[in-house]
Parts: C-alpha cells; sequence; structure tokens
C-alpha cells in the first residue's frame, strides 16, 4: 500500500482507496435510480460532495446522465436574479459540454420576454430533455449558498417541484432527477409549504463512519502500526466516525510512524532492519518490550496502549493550540458557523451548553436534551458540533468535547454578553443570589444589547429575571414613598384637643385603675416594704439616745455566770444595782414565770421593794405569764414583736387587750408613758372612737389594715408605724458583766429607761428590721430589746422633742397620688412622642422617676410614708401605654392616606399595607386586614371617598 494516501478535506477522487461507502450510498443510489428527489442536508466536511462524486459514477457507469452544479462557482455577492439563472443553465451546458449544439447567449435573447424561472423551465422542457435522451440527475452542490443572494430564489425551488408534477403529462421528466446537496435545512431555503419541493422529496441521511464501514481505511495503516484494526476502532472513539478527523487522525499516525522511522534511521543508519511501528510509541532513545521485537516476533500490543497513544496524538496534533493547528480548516469552520450570526450565537451556545452538560456517554442514555428539530437544534447540527443519537443531542466526538469545552463556551458568551459574570454567578447560586441581577443603567444596556438576537434560555431567564426584580424594586420604591409620605403626613399632624383630652384620660384612668388593683390585691405589698426598708437605710444616722440605757446581756456573761437562765439572785443583784443609780424605769426583758434556784428569795423581795421595775409578758400566740408578785402589782407589760409576712418588723404593738383579760401595754409603751408620767405629760384623749391621742407634742394615730403598703393585715390592739431610730449602735449600752462587777458610771443609770435583755445570738431572741442586710449568706437581725428601746425612744422623742412618728395618707389621697403620676407619665410621653424622641422620653421619663423618688424619701424624712412603686409603676405604664392610642389613631389616617393612591398604583399600595403589616404589633395588623379588605370591594372605595376626591382633613 505504498501508493495509499489518506485525504483530508475536498471531495475524493473517483478512484480514493480510502473512500468510506455508508447506507448514505445505498439510499441515494437507489432513490435516484428510482427517479426520486434528494435532497442531503449535513454540515461541513461529512463527506457529501465525496457522496456526490461516487453516486455520480456509479450511475454513469450505468448509463445515467448526471450534471454537477456548484452554486458558489456561479456567485452570490452583487449578483442579478437574470445572471443567476443564466449560470444556472451555464452551468449545465458545460458540464454536459452542448456549446456545440446549444448557444445560451442567442437563447437567453430570444426569450428575454420570459421571467428567469420561466427560461429556465423552458430551457428544460426544449432543449436539455430533447438533446438527452438517457436518465438524467442534476447534482446541486452548495446549495446553502443562494441564502448570500439579495433576492429570493422561492421560485427555484418552485420550479423544481414543478418538473416532478409535470411527469403525470410528459413523460420525458421521468427521465429527470434533481438532487440538493448543502449545509442547511428544507425550511432554510423555503418556507412556503405549498411551493416546497422537500415535501415530496427524500431526506438522505448522512452518518459519520461505522465501525463496520472502515475497512478501507485500515488498509493504510497495514505495516504501520500493529492491529490496524484495533487502531482504527480507538480513533473512532475520538472521531465518532466523522469522516474529516477520522482521515486526519489515521494521516496524524502513519506520519508519526514514518518520522519515527527517519529518527532510527538517524540512529542505525540505512543498514537497521525495518520494524512495524508498534502503538504505543516509544520516546526518543528508550526501547519498549514491544519495540525490541520483530514483526515476526513482536509482543501483541495492549489496549490501555493503543488508547493512551491515539489520545496523545489527538491532543498533541489537534486539540492543543488547535486554532493554529487546524490545518485543513475544520474546528474554524464550526467555530465560525457558530459565530457568525451574533443574533443566535447566544441561543446557540446556550443550548450547546445543556447537550455539553450532560455529554458524557453513560449520563447521556438517561439525561441530556431531547431532539425536537427546533430551529436552534437543526443550526446546531448544521455546525457539526452534535448529532442526534437515540433521540438524545450530543456532542459528536470527544475531540470536539475537548476543544469546545465549558470554559470555551464561557468565554466566547463572555465576549458576547455584557452581563456574562453576573449571569454565571447567578445560576452558580441556583438562582438565588439577586445581587447578581442586573439594575439600573446595566439593565438598559444588556436590553439594548438583546434587542434583535436569538437568545439561549439562559440568557432569557436571567433578564427576566432581573426585569422582574427591577419592577419588584420600583414597586418597593414607589411602595416605601406611598408609605413613608403617609406616615409624615400622619405624624405632622396635630391632634384635636378634646379628643386628645378624651384618649389622655381614658389612658391615665385605665393605668391608675390597673395599678390600684394590682396593689389592692397584694401584689405591689413585698416591693412597697422594700422601698420603705430601703428609705431607712438611706436616712441619715441620727443621735443617740442618751435617755436610754441597754444592759445587754451577751455570750460573755452567759460564760460569766456559768448557768442560763439567769439564777434569780444574779437578777435580784442586778437590779438592786441598777436602782441604787436612781434610774427612771426599769424593763426585764426576760421571762421570769418559773423561780431559777439560787436567790428566788431575794428576787421576790427585789420585786416587791422596786416600784418602777416592769416584767414581761407574752399575750399573742403561744403565751408566757409574767411573774406572779410584779402582775399583782401591776408591774407588766408585753414583749410581743409583730412580724409582716416578708419577716421583719415594721410596727409596733403599743397595747392589747387579751380576752377577758385587762389592757396591757407594750414594753417600750410602758416604760415611755413612765418616763413621761414622771416629767408631768400624760395621755389625752382626743377621739375616743377613732382611738385618737395626744401625747406631749404627738398625736398618735392607730395603725389600719390597709394603710401605707400594707393590704388587709391584721391591725388588732393598737399599732403605730415603727420610725426606727437605727440599731443597736443608737443607744448606750453596758454588760450584765460590767454592771454586776460595778464598772458602770452611775450617771448613765440615773434617770434613764433601762431595758435588760438577751442581745447573744445563741438564745434567739433575734428579728429582722429594715436595717439588716445580708452578710455572706446570712441575713443580720436584731435583738427583741434594741427593738423595745426603738419604741420607747420613738414614744419619749415624739412627746418631748416633736420627732415626728411614720405617718400615711387615707386610701382616696394614694389613690390621687397614683393618678398623679401616670397623668404625668402620659402627658411627658405624648409630647416627646410627637417629637419623634425615643432617647430624649426616655431620659425625661427616668428624670420624673428620679422627682417621684426624690419626693417620696424628702416626705419619709418629715415622717410621711408616700407610696413609691405604684406611682412609679402607673408613670412608667401610661409612658408606654399612651403612644399606642396615639399610634392607633396616626395608624388608622396613614391607612386612609396610603389607600388614596391605590387608582395609580395599585401594586405599590398593596406592598406598602404589607411593609406597614410586618412592622406593627398584630393588634395593629388586625386594623391593617380590614383596611386591606377594603380594596378588594369598590363600594368600600366609594364609601371613603378615595375614587372621587382625597381626605382633606385628618380624622383626629
Amino acid at each position: 500500500m505504498t501508493n495509499y494516501q489518506y485525504q483530508i478535506g475536498g471531495s475524493l477522487p473517483v478512484d480514493a482507496p480510502t473512500y468510506v461507502r455508508r447506507q448514505a450510498d445505498k439510499d441515494l443510489y437507489h432513490a435516484l435510480k428510482a427517479g426520486e428527489f434528494c435532497y442531503v442536508f449535513n454540515s461541513r466536511q461529512m463527506g457529501k460532495s465525496s457522496l456526490r462524486v461516487k453516486t455520480m459514477q456509479r450511475l454513469q457507469a450505468e448509463g445515467f446522465v448526471c450534471v454537477a452544479i456548484d452554486i458558489t462557482a456561479i456567485g452570490t455577492t452583487d449578483i442579478t436574479p437574470e445572471e443567476w439563472y443564466a449560470g444556472i443553465i451555464d452551468s449545465i451546458v458545460s458540464s454536459l459540454d452542448l456549446y456545440e449544439q446549444f448557444d445560451l447567449d442567442d437563447w437567453w435573447q430570444k426569450n428575454s420576454w420570459l421571467s428567469k424561472v420561466n427560461r429556465l423551465s423552458k430551457f428544460l422542457d426544449e432543449v436539455l430533455l430533447k438533446l438527452i435522451e438517457q436518465k438524467l440527475v442534476i447534482f446541486v452542490d452548495e446549495i446553502d449558498s443562494i441564502l448570500s443572494l439579495n433576492f429570493k430564489t422561492d421560485d427555484f425551488f418552485a420550479f423544481i417541484r414543478s418538473c416532478y408534477n409535470q411527469r403525470v403529462d410528459k413523460k420525458e421528466y421521468q427521465r429527470l432527477s434533481f438532487v440538493l446537496i448543502g449545509v442547511t435545512t428544507p425550511s432554510d431555503l423555503i418556507a412556503d409549504k405549498r411551493r416546497t419541493p422537500f415535501n415530496i422529496g427524500r431526506a438522505i441521511e448522512l452518518k459519520g463512519f461505522l465501525p463496520q464501514e472502515v475497512e478501507p481505511l485500515a488498509k493504510g495503516l497495514e505495516g504501520k502500526v500493529d492491529n490496524p484494526q484495533a487502531v482504527l476502532q480507538e480513533i473512532l472513539v475520538w472521531t465518532g466516525g466523522q469522516p474529516f478527523l477520522t482521515q486526519k487522525l489515521c494521516q496524524l499516525v502513519v506520519r508519526e510512524r514514518e518520522k519515527r522511522e527517519e529518527e532510527d534511521k538517524e540512529d542505525k543508519g540505512d543498514g537497521g532492519d525495518k520494524k512495524i511501528f508498534p502503538i504505543p510509541f516509544a520516546q526518543h532513545g528508550e526501547r519498549s518490550e514491544a519495540n525490541s521485537q520483530t514483526t515476526n516476533n513482536k509482543q501483541p500490543t495492549t489496549n490501555n496502549q493503543q488508547q493512551t497513544t491515539i489520545a496523545k496524538i489527538a491532543r498533541s496534533h489537534i486539540i492543543e493550540n488547535w486554532e493554529s493547528q487546524d490545518e485543513p480548516e475544520h474546528l474554524r469552520t464550526i467555530r465560525d458557523r457558530l459565530l457568525c450570526n451574533q443574533q443566535r450565537t447566544g441561543q446557540l451556545l446556550g443550548l450547546y451548553q445543556q447537550i455539553l452538560t450532560a455529554s458524557s456517554w453513560e449520563v447521556a442514555e438517561r439525561e441530556g436534551v431531547a431532539a425536537d428539530n427546533s430551529l436552534e437544534q437543526v443550526e446546531l447540527r448544521l455546525s457539526g458540533l452534535v448529532v442526534k443519537q437515540q433521540g438524545k443531542l450530543r456532542v459528536y466526538n470527544r475531540i470536539y468535547q475537548a476543544v469546545f469545552d465549558q470554559s470555551w463556551v464561557e468565554q466566547v458568551l463572555a465576549d458576547l454578553r455584557p452581563y456574562s459574570q453576573g449571569m454565571t454567578a447567578w445560576f452558580a447560586s441556583n438562582c438565588q443570589d439577586e445581587s447578581r441581577l442586573l439594575r439600573g443603567q446595566a439593565l438598559k444596556a444588556a436590553q439594548a444589547w438583546a434587542e434583535g438576537k436569538i437568545l439561549s434560555h439562559q440568557d432569557y431567564r436571567f433578564l427576566t429575571a432581573s426585569e422582574e426584580l427591577e419592577t419588584r424594586n420600583a414597586q418597593i420604591a414607589a411602595a416605601n414613598h406611598i408609605l413613608a409620605e403617609a406616615q409624615r403626613k400622619a405624624k405632622q399632624t396635630k391632634l384635636k384637643p378634646r379628643l386628645w383630652k378624651s384618649r389622655y384620660l381614658l389612658t391615665t384612668l385605665s393605668v391608675t385603675t390597673f395599678i390600684i388593683i394590682l396593689r389592692s390585691m397584694g401584689i405591689l405589698q413585698l416591693l412597697e416594704w422594700a422601698t420603705l426598708d430601703q428609705f431607712f437605710g438611706w436616712r441619715p444616722t441620727e443621735p443617740v439616745d442618751e435617755r436610754i440605757l441597754i444592759v445587754a446581756i451577751d455570750e460573755s456573761d452567759i460564760n460569766y455566770l456559768g448557768k442560763w437562765p439567769i439564777p434569780d439572785a444574779a437578777i435580784a443583784r442586778l437590779i438592786k444595782i441598777l436602782n441604787q443609780h436612781q434610774p427612771a424605769a426599769i424593763g426585764l426583758d426576760l421571762y421570769r414565770n418559773l423561780p431559777v434556784e439560787p436567790g428566788y428569795q431575794d428576787w421576790l423581795e427585789v420585786m416587791e421593794s422596786t416600784p418602777n421595775l416592769i416584767g414581761v409578758e407574752k399575750a399573742v400566740g403561744t403565751t408566757v405569764a409574767p411573774p406572779d408578785t410584779l402582775s399583782k402589782m401591776e408591774q407588766v407589760a408585753l414583749t410581743d414583736i409583730l412580724v409582716d409576712a416578708d419577716g421583719k418588723v415594721r410596727r409596733a404593738l403599743l397595747s392589747y387587750r387579751p380576752p377577758e383579760g385587762q389592757l396591757r401595754f407594750g414594753l417600750g409603751c410602758k416604760l415611755a408613758l413612765i418616763y413621761l408620767e414622771a416629767k408631768g405629760i400624760n395621755l389625752e384623749t382626743l377621739d375616743d372612737t377613732k382611738k385618737h391621742y395626744r401625747l406631749g407634742k404627738e398625736i398618735f394615730v392607730p395603725f389600719k389594715s390597709n394603710d401605707g403598703g400594707y393590704v388587709r393585715t391584721n391591725s388588732g390592739g393598737y399599732q403605730i408605724f415603727l420610725n426606727y431610730r437605727g440599731q443597736q449602735d443608737r443607744f448606750r449600752a453596758v454588760t450584765l458583766t460590767e454592771v454586776l462587777e460595778n464598772r458602770v458610771d452611775p450617771e448613765l443609770i440615773r434617770d434613764r429607761l433601762i431595758l435588760i435583755g438577751s442581745v447573744a445570738r445563741s438564745l434567739n431572741d433575734e428579728f429582722y428590721t429594715p436595717y439588716n442586710r445580708l452578710m455572706g449568706n446570712t441575713l443580720e437581725s436584731t435583738p427583741g430589746v434594741v427593738i423595745h428601746a426603738n419604741v420607747a425612744s420613738q414614744i419619749v422623742s415624739a412627746a418631748l422633742d416633736g420627732r415626728s412618728l411614720l405617718k400615711v395618707w387615707k386610701e382616696a389621697g394614694e389613690w390621687l397620688w397614683i393618678l398623679g403620676w401616670s397623668l404625668i407619665g402620659a402627658s411627658l410621653s405624648w409630647r416627646f412622642w410627637q417629637l419623634r424622641s425615643p432617647y430624649l422620653l426616655i431620659f425625661i421619663i427616668f428624670l420624673a422617676e428620679a422627682g417621684l423618688a426624690s419626693s417620696c424619701y424628702i416626705a419619709f424624712l418629715v415622717g410621711w410614708w408616700i407610696p413609691l412603686f405604684p406611682p412609679a409603676l402607673s408613670l412608667i405604664s401610661s409612658a408606654i401605654v399612651a403612644p399606642f392610642l396615639l399610634e392607633k389613631l396616626q395608624l388608622k389616617y396613614t391607612l386612609e392616606l396610603i389607600m388614596e393612591s391605590y387608582p395609580e398604583h395599585p401594586d405599590a399600595v398593596l406592598m406598602a399595607l404589607e411593609y406597614l403589616r410586618h412592622s406593627e404589633s398584630p393588634q395593629n395588623q388586625a386594623l391593617i386586614n380590614q383596611f386591606q379588605k377594603k380594596i378588594e370591594s369598590p363600594q368600600s372605595l366609594t364609601k371613603l371617598g378615595l375614587s372621587v376626591q382625597k381626605r382633606e382633613s385628618p380624622p383626629f
């Protein structure tokens, strides 16, 4: 096969050994023998012209007369219809060499009165069919060139149809057949189905080389490679049977063999044995196992070796740097076909991207793009880049897929589209990232670019999404403007005085009522007690009350005596020592209802001989009897202490009448009355029914169950609020040991109220007071004797010094106090809310709360317990609630202002209502829903006057 040559490009000669017979050869041959009109439309370099040459040879061998007309030879640029039709006739005359029998110039002039197509018809009827008596086949090649003509050629195709229609009347036409060959589609050539010849013709499907058809190509590989059939099959894997690429790759394999032979000759000299070139090729200077064997003793080449080598050749000589290596031109032809029409390029590449994505041979069976013969699919197939297989479109072969890959498509589209980067990113986000869509001027530029172009589905989807976003943004802007304007007008509109006052009063009364209800239920009681405790803690330290001396029995005293309870002898001796220094009164805050030996007789004598000694009993709850001697002498007082629900002592029990018993005074009160009586101050009755009494400079009023912060508290006996002087450090104190050892200054005892009681923690005679604070994990406590000392000090100081008792307002006064602060809160909130200064409002409310707390604290300092927490709560509540009522009115007016724009901007109004709904509370959302329903009812709009005129004044 030394004369065997692969031909790349152009029509193959009649005797070319590389011609591959395909099914199309049989189909076209038999169809023409049957006299059918045929057309072969396919992409370039698929062997159409070679098919024509080979078919003409076969037909001519059987007596057919064949004519070949190349439309490109006639011309398409600046040619007139007359010249073109004359060129058709001239091509026929030239092909059949009829110049001696037919004078075209003379005949054309004689028939100038006929139309161009009529002259062509007359030429066939009166000249050609009379001169040619055999069967005649006219092959029209490059028929797609007529698409470049500047005039319509529908008459030409109608003429071909008429030739077949005349077979019924003129038998000579049965000898005439036409074949159209080109890169086009019937619909591109003629769209009028009533005149088209393609609905009576036969399409010859020209496919690529099939494995069973390529035997002629294998002969060129014999003697060049091991196993030519296997190599050829691997070549088909890369070319998909595309004729041009298959011939080219075969040629490249042979050339690579020849190149290696030349290299071997240079290395070994001309005397070396000629070896069959194995696949794969060894690198220069290397010798593979197969390469080291002779033709008669060589190892078989594996499929993997064949695949690797063919792949290397395909990549290095065709795919890599393909634009510079594409000779004769093939890949550039495909590229130019795709890019020649910018109006369609985007759509074609968009479709190709879909095919490319699903072009893996495994996936394409299940997925991929279904062939539907649409215009863009046919155009893409005519480029040669894709083929239809099993009803799906797929990339023709691996070479095309490697050259025209995803990156190439993206680069081309990027060069074409002004929005390529944004579109790619948008699809990468699964069409979710709206920031990638076009807006404003960019969208306008893209729309101007896309105008008149046929784009891909992805392009239209991206542009449509951008346009929808732009429309939505415009609606959003309009909605925001409508909403902002309505809100601005509503806020700037002042409330009518009457409505303002009614809403103002309604707000404050509602809040006040709610707070009073909470207070009457006792919910605020602990908070009010805590407020009073805080005031005691903040009050400046008062001076020590020198009129009272506490004999404190602590742990050291118990250790000193060595026994508890204290023996009667020690108590008797203590009283004797104290009484020697002439105290005003002695209060023994120790239960002595039973004898404690030794010394009981001494104790009896002391009790009988000390008229200013006061013993104690417990009369409330679990009772403890007083000493009999002191009881008979009416020198007994109560040691009961009143404890609130939180465990603290804030009230003093001045007197109590046990059931079926006589009136008893509390220990502190009893001692104070004795002390004041010595000063000439006695208790005066002012109102016996109300139990109002005067004692020196102060009037005493009993505690009632709902006084101050108390709610439904037991007010039995005669109680008053404890106005503490302080803890134990506010009184003079000595220990029992110091007295027994005569280490106490007599002046501390003379004319003093002496209280003897335990301060030892082990004796558990302690209570919690407003002064007590947490120390670590333990709350401090106050001894009972100190509380009694505070009671005595409070009474004596009130009577003698005018030190105020702790007083409270009546309930009605407290209600007015709460109402007043509620009015202040609502007024401040309303005023500063209208100024749209939330931070300033918070600051003003804070100042108001500080003013309230200061007022209550100052009042406390002068002896008044005025509620703090309830009015503070009412102030804040009114400040919070008041704006909501005003917002309700303004919201209603805002909605009516928004709805005025509905006739002109319905979508924007609906969007504005939706924005407003999302920014409002659930209660306000219900109001917005009611207004939105009115939009759905024209009658409601008419009632509101929105369809006729705008509202002249606000609803306030």
